[in-house]
């Protein structure tokens, strides 16, 4: 691996190039990285406190990189690494991996990826964490993971390692893990209308996932749009919510034009809702006859998604479809089948 010095540290190979493809931990006086489209064994590091890192550096690294990494210099130099304790490795690997998971994984029945199992891999993620405490930065953060992990139903082995890690940490563990319903707000009974009135324009718009929470919607889904003249000009968007009974109880709105549109979940599995809108809204262009999905949380200001990031998705989704028969699958990607 690469050792350079640089402004901010020291760095061991290079990190990932997007933050929603960088799996992460962060260590003692580093932040580990592993790019989840293009998986390898090791991490690569930012070491921010040498001194710090020296702890454990040469466990998932081995005493070439550790050695390197105090007398790194600006040029580089290419080090062998050589884990020392792959068990130490794995259980940081494993970490990573979840914790983005929990934050990034791209539920989609469009794109055939199923959602996670969310009580499993918290308890997963809370051995793991045990596993690795020694090199976390946060000194309370196997107590973090025990407080929302619970004994998961059907997999024994981990209930027990579970358990085992809560009785060595004086954590008291709920009994089971209970499954939220899908929607915490009203189900309507319908789609976005009723389809009244003659359908003057159609088209569909790719939802940015930096404007709606994770694990919300279809990761892979567009939103619908119509409009249809009757009385009044209406449209009418829908876009499929993601297949996860763990996702947030959150309102949608689109952005259409100089319209709002309120987006509520439907019992067919959409987000849906109608707005009127003034006839001149027949007249945009092309480009911004656009149905811009969004949580008025994250922003009030929806831009449409850019061709690159379209790409950058499309690689995530297709590197989470392929993970359950990875090799190296952690427990509660295996059991996404």
């Amino acid at each position: 691996m690469i050792v350079t010095r640089t402004a901010d540290g020291v760095s061991v190979g290079p990190p990932p190039a997007h933050p929603e493809r960088t799996a992460l931990v962060e260590a003692a006086g580093a932040l580990l990285t592993w790019d989840v489209v293009a998986p390898t064994e090791l991490p690569s590091a930012t070491v921010h406190d040498t001194g710090r890192a020296a702890g454990w550096l040469w466990e998932l690294y081995g005493v070439d990189v550790a050695a390197a990494v105090q007398d790194a210099t600006p040029d580089g130099i290419d080090v062998a690494a050589v884990p020392a304790d792959r068990r130490v490795l794995d259980a940081v690997r494993t970490l990573a991996r979840l914790t983005w998971a929990e934050a990034w994984w791209p539920a989609s029945a469009a794109a055939g990826v199923l959602a996670l199992d969310r009580g499993l891999l918290r308890a997963e993620r809370a051995v793991a964490a045990a596993a690795a405490e020694h090199l976390l930065d946060d000194d309370e953060a196997v107590e973090r993971a025990l407080a929302v992990a619970a004994p998961p139903h059907g997999h024994p082995e981990l209930a027990a390692a579970l358990v085992a890690v809560a009785e060595d940490y004086g954590v008291a563990l709920p009994a089971a893990v209970v499954t939220p319903e899908r929607a915490g707000l009203a189900l309507a009974a319908g789609g976005p209308g009723d389809g009244a009135g003659v359908l003057v324009a159609r088209g569909s718009t790719p939802v940015s996932w930096t404007d709606v929470p994770p694990g919300l919607v279809d990761a892979a889904a567009e939103a619908s749009w119509t409009i249809r003249r009757a009385d009044d000009t209406v449209v009418e968007v829908s876009v499929p919510a993601a297949p996860d009974p763990w996702a947030p109880a959150t309102a949608l709105r689109a952005r259409f034009g100089p319209a709002d549109v309120v987006l509520a979940p439907t019992r067919e599995g959409l987000f849906a809702g109608t707005a009127t809108i003034p006839a001149s809204a027949l007249l945009l262009p092309a480009a911004e006859r656009a149905a811009l999905v969004y949580v008025p949380a994250l922003t009030t200001a929806p831009e449409p998604v850019r061709p690159d990031d379209l790409a950058r998705r499309a690689a995530i989704v297709a590197a989470a479809r392929a993970r359950p028969a990875a090799p190296d699958a952690t427990l509660t990607e295996r059991a996404a089948t």
